[in-house]
This record gives structure tokens, C-alpha cells and sequence, in this order.
């Protein structure tokens, strides 16, 4: 089915090409004085139909391709309306340059060629009429596929926003579920209920965080990715409940520069998930404690962890891992890596920049 439907796409594709090129071929006759009327099919009537649909061709999968890697050479470094004008100008010159060359094909194989020099007396290389024909042409082939193209973008955008708001309301239930389950919710009450004996302040502070992380679920609950710095905020939440609970048995280390605290984005909870992921499947004591690492390189953030994994009752779906490689892919079209050593599991997550949000309008 996947090849057929394969089949039919390329189908739908080429056969389109060549219907806009065979109709906008009689437009060039039209133009073209030395053609007696536009459905002239002798000979070099037939050698035209060809050479302009294949000529055309060749104009519309290279401005495909053109446009393409242009968009994805500029996604990462600027803003849209700079992409715009950067390969409006590249697709000018790109015509400007086809336009060119086809004058000086058309006049060597439709006139030389066919010894009919004297239908164009008057031929240069860079005639102008032929330029302004042949750039209004191409204009017109390229605004076709650019109106394709995008149309088709926009609702693989939209499928895509469908998809990543499920996703992201998975992440938000897990997130939930993972702090109102009956152990974490004992385990907190139980916390809190030999503070408020031994240590009235820090009662209070326990409070304040456990009520931020909820406060922050609330608050965002609309919002696929965040600024990492309001990430920290609800992680270093969760990591304070889980310091005054399980005290120097577990260390958390959070090395990122200023820069990246504030203009890099992460999907909403994955830092949070990947401690707890953490905290949920190694074994820690005072004397072998967990360390939980959050640290960077050019284009990571790294969530790294000693390893001493512990049995779990049930064996481990990895569902926070895997919603949160999906939420990335579906964002920004990237992937997150996992490195896993004897003594060590490493989470990276790629860095995402405000400009290369893929589908989210922050």
C-alpha cells in the first residue's frame, strides 16, 4: 500500500508539472512570431513541445531542490522574514541565470540546428524581449510550486500541531500521574508531617515547591516547549522535594551558561521526567549516592546519571523517554541521542532555538 501510494504521489506530481508546462508552452508560441499560429506541429513544432516541457522540467525540480536546501541552510540562523528575502533573492538569480541559458539553447537547436537562422535575423544572447518572456514564464512555474509546496507544508503543519498537542497532553498526564500517584502523594504528606515537628521553615518552603510544581503544570499546561530557565524552575522544584526526602543520598549538579538558560527552548517537563526517570531506576545510599548531571556542549543539554539500576516490579516502558524524542522530532525535526556506558546513562537533548521551532508560534 505505502509503495502504491508512493506511486500515485509521483504521479500526481509529474503529471501535474506536465500539464502547467504543456499549457504554458502555448503561451511561449503565442509569443514566439516565428511559429505561424500555436498549434504549428511540424517538425519543429514537435521539437519545441519537447525541448520547453523538458527545459521546464528542469527549472521546476532544480528551484524545488533550491528552495529546499535554501530553507534548511537558513532555518537555523534566521528569522523568517530574513529566510524570505534570502531565497527570493537566490530564486531571482537563479531565474535570471536559466533565462539565459534557454535563449541561447532555443536559438542553437531550434534555429541553427534546423538551418532557420532567418526567422531571427535579430537574435543576441541577451535579448531582452526573450529575457522578460522567459522570466515571466519562469516566475510563473516557480509561484506554481511554491503555492503547492507550501499549501502542502501548511497542512503537514497542521497534522503535525494536532499530533504534538496529544503528545504533549501525554507528557502533561504522565507528569501529573507521576505526582498525584498514592506513593508520591504519601510519601510528600509523610514528608511534610515530620517537618512541620522538626523544622516549621522548611515545612513551609516544602510546601511552596510542591505548590510550584503544580502551579507550573497549571499555568502551562497549553505550552509544547518553554524557555529552559522556567524548565529549571519546575525541575529544581521537584529536585528540593526529593533532596529534603532522600538527603545527601541523591546530588544534583546543573552547569548551563546564562545564554542557554534563556534562549533555549526545551519541551515542557522533559528535564523534570528525565531526573525522575533518574531517581526512579537506581539504587542510592549516603555511601553510593546518584548524581544527576545537567550539563551542555555546543548543541546539546546533557542529563547525565550515575548507573546502579535497581528491579522494578514491572519492567520499564520508557514512555517518558519516548514522549519526549517525539515532542522534539515533531517541533523541530530533531532527535534525541542516548549514551549508556557501565557506569553512566546520558540523555542528550538537542538545543532548540526560537528560530527553528518547526510549527510552534511562540
Amino acid at each position: 500500500m505505502k509503495q502504491l501510494s508512493r506511486f500515485n504521489e509521483l504521479l500526481i506530481k509529474y503529471g501535474t508539472m506536465f500539464l502547467v508546462l504543456n499549457t504554458i508552452h502555448y503561451l511561449f508560441k503565442f509569443y514566439d512570431r516565428s511559429f505561424e499560429n500555436i498549434w504549428q506541429y511540424n517538425l519543429r513544432g514537435i521539437l519545441f513541445h519537447i525541448f520547453f516541457v523538458g527545459y521546464g522540467l528542469i527549472i521546476w525540480l532544480s528551484g524545488i531542490w533550491l528552495t529546499i536546501r535554501i530553507n534548511r541552510l537558513t532555518r537555523k540562523h534566521f528569522r523568517q522574514s530574513l529566510r524570505f528575502v534570502i531565497l527570493g533573492t537566490f530564486l531571482v538569480m537563479y531565474l535570471l541565470l536559466f533565462t539565459s541559458a534557454y535563449g541561447a539553447l532555443y536559438y542553437q537547436l531550434l534555429f541553427v540546428g534546423l538551418k532557420l537562422e532567418y526567422l531571427w535575423t535579430d537574435y543576441s544572447v541577451f535579448n531582452r524581449e526573450l529575457l522578460l518572456m522567459m522570466f515571466v514564464i519562469s516566475l510563473i512555474i516557480i509561484g506554481f510550486h511554491s503555492f503547492i509546496y507550501y499549501f502542502r507544508h501548511w497542512q503537514e503543519a497542521e497534522l503535525t500541531a494536532e499530533r504534538l498537542q496529544k503528545e504533549n497532553l501525554l507528557a502533561q498526564y504522565e507528569a501529573l500521574k507521576h505526582q498525584i500517584e498514592p506513593h508520591f502523594f504519601f510519601n510528600s504528606l509523610s514528608v511534610l508531617n515530620s517537618l512541620i515537628h522538626k523544622d516549621a521553615d522548611l515545612a513551609s518552603t516544602y510546601i511552596s515547591q510542591l505548590s510550584k510544581m503544580y502551579r507550573y503544570l497549571l499555568e502551562l499546561k497549553n505550552e509544547p516547549v518553554v524557555p529552559i530557565e522556567k524548565e529549571l524552575e519546575f525541575m529544581n522544584a521537584y529536585i528540593f522535594l526529593m533532596t529534603v526526602r532522600h538527603g545527601d543520598s541523591i546530588r544534583f549538579v546543573t552547569e548551563l551558561s546564562e545564554e542557554t538558560r534563556t534562549s533555549i527552548y526545551v519541551p515542557k517537563n522533559s528535564l523534570q521526567m528525565l531526573v525522575e526517570n533518574a531517581v526512579k531506576h537506581n539504587r542510592f545510599s549516603k555511601e553510593s549516592p546518584l548524581t544527576v548531571r545537567i550539563t551542555e556542549d555546543k548543541n546539546f543539554i546533557r542529563v547525565m546519571n550515575n548507573l546502579d539500576r535497581r528491579e522494578l516490579p514491572e519492567k520499564s516502558s520508557e514512555i517518558g523517554i519516548k514522549n519526549i524524542g517525539k515532542r522534539y522530532e515533531m517541533i523541530s525535526g530533531t532527535k534525541i541521542e542516548l549514551e549508556e556506558t557501565a557506569f553512566t546513562f546520558c540523555i542528550k537533548l538537542p538545543k532548540i532555538r526560537k528560530s527553528e521551532l518547526a510549527i510552534v508560534d511562540l
